[in-house]
């Protein structure tokens, strides 16, 4: 008999394969409805974050073309009405008026004339419209081929042409809709006034906004509904002009939507876009303030969303998973997780990312803004103080810009821990003055109340880093203003806690009466990417990165920051540094020439605070100083004691105000010369003229600071010897100096030669490092320095300046040129040969001085 092996039967190893399936499948359906799950959740927060970005463009886009359009017909009307042809017209158009075309007669002269001139403004409008023009001595209205009639002024219906003349000052609008033709207008109505500020009759346009709002419609896809709508929420432009014309109201078409989009809108400010997510899909709100509308977009949500190479990738790898799992049922399981996590991380990245953009898009527009409108003042502006002021405005925002693009550096640098202080001496006051000129417009905006106290003991130069400095001071002022309510208080203190062996620490407190943080809340705020609640960034925006940044600045500066709050009291903001005692501090501010103790001063404010500011002051430099609380006592003081050297007078104050006292001062002061300073939070340009007219010498703005009343004073009395920061004087200052400039792109040697013009120096230029290279080499005694830019083609700075040393020219000054401003790209270029480094974009001071320096050195024989 023989014995066989027994082996597993075929039924056995079927139920153990379909035991290893079924096991299989049940695992991999698991992981298969919870990946696919967080994948569709991160898909749908990405999409919905990629819809807010392209509705917030496309109402972006659509405001500024139709307020473009609308703006250019605006400035046309505006100067047709300023013309002294249609003035001479319209003040004398014999009784017949214009008829309105060619061919047919035209009695006056004058009527001619002013066609012809209409005629030429015509020209220039939008596509379609068309010029109107009434003369209020005849009331006959023309437009171009249309038959002249009569207008009734005291018709209801003619309501615009009443209130166009009698309170119009440039222009007004009104918007009707025609709904036989279907058409929405907009009429821009213009007065003319005649030499007596009279006013002689109006001209103006009618603009067909339907045309535009057609073809907001041809260029957004049919996924997407977006709807114009006014102050009474009636929708003013949509696809189906039924709508229109039925003025339905919005609420009847976004009910379903989950935001109420006419409330939501009403809390705009000017400019700006809010995005909402609702169970269907992404909504969008924002405004028209010139025609007083309101926009609203909506994009649903669809399975086609989806169709992404993102989704096509998941597929593919759900099917690899699949695949392995079968295979190895432990690898897929860390192939899953690995998948989980990147995604996760992924998502967690893109919504960071989505916080940067947007917060750095927000930083930047605000300068950008301030230097955009202050380059159109100043192209407008007719007299030089309007375009200097304009131009250092836009100087200061420049300068802002430039800490902005910083920052975004100083975030990689933190991160990599390589985030370094560069100490200079300067001005902490003057530092302090130039962030409010730049945060002060932002105030005036919410009509908040800021005050500003410093400490008289700080000294008055001092070394530190003054720019992340002022990083930290702007980022604390910017919260404040922003969490702070329409007509809340801002506060800025600044005082001196201890000086020893001429190191300061000077604590810096930014107070407010906003929204306020719970004590549980508090401890986030310092983290990167983090704000006291998810509903702050929705409010308020931000990214959370700005506490962070100045938490880290300031421990470098050997300090510490911390927060005060109560709910609904307000914050106040602390944070300490470390800076040593500068040496410009014993250079006396007040001019030499000015008689302290024979100087009389009278300062005259109803706010208390100020009085004693003033008072502090003067006390603490030994000048007699007189306080009276309005117009009348002022009045009282001069009589009993006499006429002052200076006066110091508040604009708005009770009874008499600052304009007034300035004509009583003046009768007063016929046979002695005085200074009368106004002081005000206002905008100079709102007093300017009647100020000057009433014999104020110049304007001091609050909040004080006694470096500007130190200027005010220096110059009022018309002496020389103040301080002026000690900078070195152009003028001639290079005469008979030689310079190269090697520098590859022309408008930055444009500017560099624009700048140094006034101080006499000769200057060759050379396009690339070896150009600069064969005019040194080829006259090596020719020039006495060198600025040498870093990046230029052919061969760059750095090549260059080794070759030139290693030529034997050892003692011939090279100075770096480059926007790299690290501390390892400064050692780089020393390292290459270079003697100094100048930071792009270029100061012409540190430009002067560091010249100065080398060009004497050199002179001397001496070398760094």
């Amino acid at each position: 008999m023989m014995i066989q092996e027994k082996k597993p039967s075929g039924k056995y190893e079927a139920s153990l394969r379909n035991r290893f399936i079924i096991f299989s499948a049940m695992l991999y359906l698991i992981i298969l409805t919870a990946g696919s799950s967080a994948f569709i959740f991160s898909m749908r927060t990405i999409i919905r974050d990629n819809k807010g970005t392209e509705l917030t463009k496309m109402l972006e886009v659509q405001r500024i073309l139709l307020e473009s359009s609308v703006n250019s017909d605006i400035s046309i009307i505006l100067k047709l009405a300023d013309s002294q042809i249609i003035k001479r017209y319209f003040a004398d158009p014999d009784g017949v008026g214009l008829r309105g075309v060619a061919s047919k007669e035209i009695s006056s002269f004058t009527a001619q004339i002013a066609l012809e001139e209409i005629t030429s403004y015509n020209r220039f409008l939008s596509k379609g419209n068309n010029i109107f023009w009434i003369s209020d001595v005849d009331r006959i209205f023309h437009m171009n081929n249309a038959e002249p009639f009569w207008l009734d002024a005291n018709n209801s219906d003619n309501y615009w042409y009443n209130m166009t003349l009698n309170k119009a000052e440039g222009y007004n609008f009104n918007i009707n809709y025609n709904p036989d033709l279907k058409i929405i207008n907009l009429w821009i109505n213009a007065p003319v006034f005649d030499n007596n500020h009279k006013p002689i009759g109006m001209v103006g346009t009618g603009i067909d906004l339907s045309t535009f709002i057609d073809m907001v419609y041809q260029n957004i896809d049919e996924k997407t509904d977006m709807f114009f709508f006014n102050s009474l929420s009636e929708i003013t432009g949509a696809r189906d002009i039924n709508l229109v014309s039925n003025k339905i109201n919005i609420m009847n078409i976004m009910n379903d939507k989950g935001v109420d989009v006419f409330a939501e809108v009403q809390r705009l400010v000017p400019g700006e876009t809010k995005t909402f997510n609702t169970p269907n899909g992404k909504l969008a709100i924002g405004a028209v303030p010139l025609l007083e509308w309101h926009m609203v977009a909506f994009m649903a949500d669809t399975i086609s969303d989806y169709k992404t190479a993102m989704t096509a990738l998941f597929l593919v790898v759900l099917a690899l998973v699949l695949l392995i799992f079968i295979i190895f049922n432990v690898v897929i399981a860390r192939y899953l997780k690995s998948l989980r996590e990147t995604m996760e991380s992924l998502k967690v990245a893109s919504e960071a990312k989505s916080r940067f953009v947007a917060n750095m898009s927000h930083e930047m527009r605000t300068p950008m803004n301030a230097i955009i409108g202050m380059t159109a003042i100043g192209k407008g502006a007719d007299g030089t103080e309007r375009k200097n002021y304009a131009l250092h405005k836009i100087e200061d925002a420049a300068v802002h810009l430039l800490g902005v693009i910083n920052d975004i550096l100083d975030i990689s640098k933190i991160e990599a821990n390589k985030l370094e202080l560069s100490p200079v001496e300067f001005s902490l006051e003057k530092m302090l003055q130039k962030l409010i000129n730049i945060i002060n417009f932002r105030m005036e905006e919410k009509h908040q109340k800021f005050t500003v106290n410093v400490d008289r003991n700080i000294p008055r130069f001092v070394v530190g880093d003054d720019h992340h400095l002022s990083q930290v001071i702007m980022n604390l002022l910017s919260n404040a203003v922003k969490f702070s309510p329409e007509q809340g208080e801002i506060g800025l203190d600044v005082t001196l806690v201890n000086e020893k062996d001429g190191i300061c620490e000077i604590r810096i407190a930014v107070s407010d009466n906003g929204i306020g943080i719970e004590p549980e809340q508090q401890a986030k705020l310092f983290g990167a990417f983090q704000q006291a609640d998810s509903g702050i960034s929705r409010k308020f925006g931000g990214t959370g990165l700005g506490l962070a940044i100045s938490k880290h600045i300031v421990e470098l500066m050997g300090g510490k920051i911390w927060i005060e709050s109560e709910p609904g009291k307000g914050s106040r903001f602390i944070f300490t540094m470390k800076v040593e005692h500068g040496k410009k501090n014993a250079v006396s501010m007040l001019s030499p020439g000015i008689n302290r103790e024979n100087m009389r001063v009278l300062v005259v404010d109803d706010e208390p605070e100020t009085c004693a500011y003033f008072k502090d002051f003067f006390a603490q430099i030994s000048v007699n100083c007189t306080i009276a609380v309005n117009g009348f006592d002022a009045c009282r003081v001069i009589e009993e004691t006499g006429s002052f050297d200076m006066y110091f007078i508040d604009w708005r104050m009770p009874g008499m105000d600052g304009i007034e006292l300035t004509r009583k001062i003046k009768s007063y002061d016929n046979d002695r010369p005085s200074a009368v300073v106004m002081v005000s939070s206002a905008d100079w340009d709102v007093l300017k003229e009647t100020a000057i007219d009433a014999g104020v010498s110049k304007y001091l703005l609050k909040p004080l600071f006694s470096s500007a009343i130190f200027d005010c004073i220096n110059e009022c009395l018309g002496l020389d010897g103040g301080d002026k920061d000690q900078k070195i004087e152009k003028a001639g200052r290079f005469a008979g100096k030689k310079l190269l400039v090697a520098e590859d792109v022309e408008i930055n040697r444009e500017i560099l030669l624009a700048l140094l013009e006034d101080t006499g120096v000769s200057i060759d230029c050379a396009q690339n490092g070896e150009e600069a290279v064969e005019m040194i080499t080829s006259s090596p005694d020719k020039y006495d320095a060198v600025l040498m830019d870093v990046q230029m083609p052919k061969m760059d700075g750095l090549a260059a300046s080794r070759l030139i040393r290693a030529k034997g020219l050892v003692k011939l000054p090279i100075i770096a040129m480059t926007a790299h401003v690290f501390k390892s790209d400064i050692e780089e270029c020393l390292a290459a040969g270079m003697d100094d480094h100048i930071g792009k974009p270029i100061d012409i001071d540190d430009v002067i001085e560091k010249l100065h320096k080398r060009l004497f050195m050199q002179e001397s024989g001496r070398k760094e």
